[in-house]
Formats: C-alpha cells, sequence, structure tokens
C-alpha cells in the first residue's frame, strides 16, 4: 500500500522547507542507499515515498527525530504538550494531516494539483507566511523588516463588539501589531497549505500574500485571522522581498474550525480574483 496523496502533502509540509530540507536529503540517500544523487526537495520527496509504503515507518526513520516532530506540531498545534514519546508524535502528526486533509476536502480553493502549487508567486507566498508568523509569534519583528512607509489596517471583532486601527510607518505598524497580539494573548497559527496561504499579483506589480488561519490562547483555539500583505523588492536589502501594506481581521469564536481556509475568508475573496502569474517572478 502506496503513501497517500494526503498524507504526501503532509510530509512537503513537514520536510520541504528551509529547516528541514537538509533532513530530507539524508533521509532520501538512506532510503535509496546512495544509489542516486537527489539534491531538489521535490525530486528527494518523490524518491522517499516511491521506496517507503508505509507513513508509520517512514516517520519512524532516525533521521526524523522527536523533536523535529514536536517542534513541527508546537507550529501546528499551539500548546503541545511535551509529555510525548516519539511513537505518540508520528501518531498526532498523522492524526493532524487526517483532519486538515478532511477540512480540505470540504473546501478546496481553486486547482489544487501539484504543479499550481509550485508557481513562484505561492513559493513566494508560503516561505513569507511560515516566516512572518513564525518571527511575530516570537516578537522577532524589526523595523528592517518591513518598509518604513508601511501602512496597516487591523480589525478585530469580539464578543463585545469590533474596532479598527489604520496607521502608516513602520514604527506604529510594528507598535499596532505588538499591542494587538499582546491585549489578546493571542499565537497565530497559520495555514501554510496551499488552501491557507496563496500569492496573486495585483495591477501594479505589487505580489499581494494571502493568508489565514486560527487564533490561540493558552490551551484553547479562540478565533480566526485572514490577512493580505503587499510585498515589493527592496533594493537596499539584497533586493528581498518586504512587506509594505497589512491589512488583518482577527476574529474571535466560540468554536474556532481545526483548519481555516482562504475560501472561507470573506475579506479576501476579492483579492482571491487577482491573477496568479505561473513564471518567474525574477524581473518584477
Amino acid at each position: 500500500m502506496s503513501i497517500s496523496e494526503q498524507h504526501i502533502v503532509g510530509l512537503r509540509d513537514l520536510l520541504v522547507n528551509e529547516t528541514n530540507i537538509p533532513v530530507l536529503l539524508q533521509l532520501t540517500k538512506s532510503v535509496t542507499k546512495n544509489v542516486c544523487k537527489v539534491e531538489e526537495p521535490e525530486e528527494a520527496l518523490g524518491y522517499l515515498t516511491s521506496h517507503v509504503d508505509d507513513i508509520h515507518k517512514l516517520l519512524h526513520k532516525r533521521h526524523i527525530t522527536r523533536d523535529l516532530l514536536f517542534k513541527y506540531l508546537h507550529t501546528r498545534l499551539p500548546c503541545t504538550s511535551t509529555d510525548f514519546t516519539k511513537a505518540d508524535l508520528v501518531m498526532r502528526v498523522i492524526k493532524y494531516w487526517d483532519q486538515q486533509g478532511a477540512s480540505q476536502n470540504l473546501a478546496i480553493v481553486g486547482t489544487h494539483n501539484a504543479e499550481e502549487q509550485q508557481f513562484p508567486i505561492h513559493l513566494i507566498a508560503r516561505k513569507f507566511g511560515e516566516w512572518f508568523f513564525n518571527k511575530y509569534n516570537n516578537n522577532d519583528l524589526c523595523h528592517t523588516d518591513l518598509w518604513s512607509d508601511a501602512a496597516l489596517h487591523l480589525k478585530v471583532i469580539a464578543d463585545d463588539g469590533a474596532s479598527e486601527l489604520e496607521c502608516v510607518g513602520v514604527a506604529e505598524v510594528l507598535d499596532a501589531l505588538v499591542k494587538a497580539k499582546q491585549t489578546f494573548d493571542f499565537y497565530f497559527n497559520p495555514n501554510l497549505s496551499h488552501s491557507g496561504v496563496q500569492g496573486r499579483m495585483d495591477p501594479y506589480g505589487q505580489v499581494v500574500v494571502l493568508c489565514c488561519g486560527t487564533l490561540h490562547s493558552e490551551q484553547r483555539s479562540v478565533g480566526v485571522f485572514e490577512c493580505s500583505f503587499g510585498l515589493l523588492r527592496d533594493p537596499h536589502a539584497c533586493n528581498n522581498w518586504k512587506p509594505k501594506k497589512f491589512k488583518c481581521l482577527l476574529r474571535s469564536a466560540e468554536s474556532p474550525p481545526p483548519l481555516h481556509t482562504l475560501i472561507e475568508c470573506d475579506t479576501l475573496q476579492e483579492a482571491l480574483a487577482l491573477p496568479a502569474p505561473s513564471d518567474t517572478l525574477d524581473q518584477l
């Protein structure tokens, strides 16, 4: 029995990222007994899933450590207990993937084929989403991460009413973001699959990253968030993409979904209608 497509998506989420690609490549070398040299992550994932036909066996390989599984689960399911053996963590990771797959089957955004998910604009979006929310959750965002004239539109909908804030300038934007997180003691858990983060191109050539996820406080999920980020290259920062425009909705909920998806985001539907070019963005 081969590994299901749903679990392959999960493996991609676990291993195809800057931190764990070395683990993926070493694991592939191990299971193929160094017969072929593989350097591309997607190629490595293909070899891996064709040589190991059981997801449980694969996750129990020594290269996939307890620490790696715990850190992954903690980013996807905040407040994961540390009192778990590796076997327990393997089962929890698989259960998470199964639940995620069930939610995605109910709410598919666009055409979920492997080719579209690998469009450069979507790769940039996923990388940015992971980078931004990791820094945001760890209180590591700094002035140089944003454009100096960054602008924020923040709306918070809680049980006792709604509030809106608009500000311009990197210091004001960072201050507003920090205060919003601290006021409600939020942990942002982005849906970093294709159903939760995608890229678009606006009419002015700006890359727009659309991202959503769940909000957590202490031991429970308390709401959802929907965000769009306008990115532009900064020639003074190695031509890296940096956020210039932020638009965020934070909404409390008594029973939030286990996985929030873009198709459920009313505030992002207009942006989702923008084009997602399939070609490289190197010339922009």
